[in-house]
């Protein structure tokens, strides 16, 4: 949930896909969180510590921490000097 944006979605990953739906939260959800979209940003690209940032008063987590942590432990830091476009 994202406290600041009013909104709410729903990420699932099933056989190593991210699948997302822009809907309430789900009642068997592993875990939910809910944290402003800046923080948010921050926490998927490494620019907040997930484990500081998960046990901090900056966010509301319901449910499983440990499964939450395992989810954001997929992501790598994202790499700057990554060529998403080169010329032919």
């Amino acid at each position: 949930v994202l406290s600041d944006a009013g909104e709410s979605h729903v990420l699932e990953l099933s056989n190593a896909v991210l699948h997302h739906w822009r809907e309430p939260p789900r009642a068997d959800a592993d875990a939910t969180i809910t944290v402003t979209r800046r923080l948010f940003i921050d926490m998927l690209t490494g620019q907040a510590g997930i484990r500081e940032t998960l046990f901090s008063d900056q966010l509301d987590v319901a449910g499983s921490k440990v499964e939450l942590l395992r989810f954001f432990a997929l992501f790598d830091k994202p790499d700057a000097a990554f060529p998403i476009v080169t010329p032919d």
